[in-house]
């Protein structure tokens, strides 16, 4: 089933590329560089930075370097906090429950979602379980 709606995903995909592009490039032209360059910080940079981060903080948390990393794992750990209240909620148009602080928790929940956030959530439950495989970091359905 997932190869289905993967190949799914990708065939609108395929059909709203385009129509991102157009609207980003009439973003570019209207707005200010300053604010071009904020959204790009807080849409693309810090989620891809969170995900080349992932590894590395996983490794405090199973016991590794845990003086070294700490500064760093707290700053990723804030950073997770921030984007599963900000970037990653409005990504999968899903607000974050009570107890889902960080996009872990959040996660844990949509991984059960039969539609398109759900295949989203078991894509990136994928990920973190490859660095976190016992017991796996999301559980997946």
């Amino acid at each position: 089933m997932d190869i289905l709606t993967l190949s799914q995903l990708a065939g609108v995909l395929s059909v709203l590329l385009p129509l991102v592009r157009e609207v980003l490039q009439i973003l570019v032209l209207l707005l200010p560089r300053s604010l071009i360059e904020l959204l790009l910080f807080q849409f693309v940079y810090l989620p891809l930075a969170l995900a080349a981060a992932y590894p590395i903080v996983i490794q405090y948390e199973r016991g590794g370097w845990w003086k070294l990393l700490m500064p760093f794992t707290l700053v990723v750990a804030l950073v997770d906090v921030w984007l599963n209240f900000t970037t990653f909620a409005l990504y999968l148009w899903s607000a974050p429950g009570k107890k889902e602080i960080t996009f872990s928790q959040h996660l844990e929940r949509l991984v059960l979602n039969p539609g398109w956030r759900g295949l989203i959530a078991r894509l990136v439950a994928r990920y973190t379980n490859y660095f976190d495989p016992t017991p796996p970091h999301i559980p997946l359905p």
